[in-house]
């Protein structure tokens, strides 16, 4: 009996959770569809990118991180916005900012399961230079 409550156990741990946060994007002046806050824009090309964080921090500061850094991609590719921003996890894209909890860690490594890749957000989309000067 003992065995097979550590095997279930072990499976539950070995999941991962997902958690959604709310966000406003014009601040970040990326925008989730291709109408780029109904402005014109020239598009320069895709962008991407992953943080992580520890299981403890906030879904919605991973979400700020993750913004910030692509619109700062855009930036060095010579755009100032990003449009089509799309949140991917293992099970697919989606378009809500979403972060992923990766409990395997805790069944695989104990300790560094409290490591600061335990938490992810991932995040895409098309850095564009907007024509129109707002």
């Amino acid at each position: 009996m003992k065995k097979w409550f550590f095997l279930i156990s072990l499976l539950i741990l070995t999941g991962c959770t997902y958690k959604t946060a709310t966000v406003k994007y014009s601040d970040y002046n990326v925008y989730s569809q291709n109408l780029g806050g109904n402005r014109e824009y020239k598009e320069i090309g895709p962008v991407k990118v992953c943080v992580s964080g520890f299981i403890w921090t906030d879904c919605a500061q991973l979400v700020d991180k993750a913004l910030v850094r692509l619109n700062e991609k855009a930036k060095i590719l010579g755009g100032d916005g990003v449009i089509k921003v799309s949140w991917y996890t293992d099970d697919g894209k989606v378009l809500t900012p979403t972060c992923e909890e990766q409990w395997g860690w805790f069944a695989l490594y104990i300790l560094p399961g409290l490591g600061p890749w335990t938490k992810k957000a991932c995040v895409e989309g098309v850095a564009v230079k907007f024509v129109d000067k707002k």
